[in-house]
């Protein structure tokens, strides 16, 4: 529930790295920053996503990869699961965007946007409360835009979560890597009538 209670605090940025590389990168900027700054870090090791090559930007979030179908927006622990599932999923021939939310508030709602006039279809997955966290900030993005879109939130229910391993927790919310396979088979499936205004100026 921690980034629910945050967002709520004027100027506060909360960012949440993926990996070590990123954490790295990150420092000297937050450092730099004139600001309260609220990191949230998973308690264990994190697998690696990102090279040396990779260019750190604190208010911008990353496209990891190039999509046209869908797209998750995904941030910490939760990233490397959403890569793993679009490549589960491009085996189903859909294609799937995948972007890191690494700084939740403020959002970059530039980058969701421009993903969004390509896909027309949004999942989000964060290993977070889904009252307060990130769907709800990207949520807040489409809807301040005017815009429409088949939408998918994949989190913690509003309760208090259960004990026990860290993957059986996960598979039993529903935001494994299979959970987040559904989640898209069902954005993709939804009968919805999308706007046809996404490439007009927001």
């Amino acid at each position: 529930e921690d980034i629910g209670v945050l967002r709520s605090i004027p100027t506060m940025v909360i960012f949440e790295p993926v990996d070590a590389e990123q954490m790295i990168q990150a420092l000297p900027q937050i450092v730099d920053y004139y600001g309260p700054v609220y990191i949230r870090m998973f308690r264990k090791e994190c697998p690696a996503v990102f090279g040396k090559d990779y260019k750190f930007d604190l208010f911008k979030a990353d496209k990891i990869k190039e999509g046209k179908d869908v797209t998750i927006f995904a941030s910490g622990i939760m990233v490397k699961t959403s890569l793993d599932a679009a490549e589960k999923l491009k085996e189903e021939g859909i294609d799937v965007e995948v972007i890191n939310v690494h700084t939740i508030q403020p959002i970059d709602a530039e980058t969701v946007i421009e993903s969004l006039k390509k896909t027309k279809c949004a999942v989000v997955a964060e290993n977070h409360n889904i009252l307060g966290g990130l769907g709800s900030a990207v949520a807040e993005v489409i809807v301040e835009a005017g815009k429409g879109c088949a939408f998918k939130q994949l989190g913690i229910p509003d309760k208090f979560a259960p004990i026990g391993l860290h993957e059986d927790i996960m598979s039993t919310l529903g935001i494994d890597q299979n959970g987040i396979i559904a989640a898209v088979r069902e954005v993709m499936g939804k009968d919805f009538e999308l706007d046809d205004d996404w490439d007009d100026e927001v």
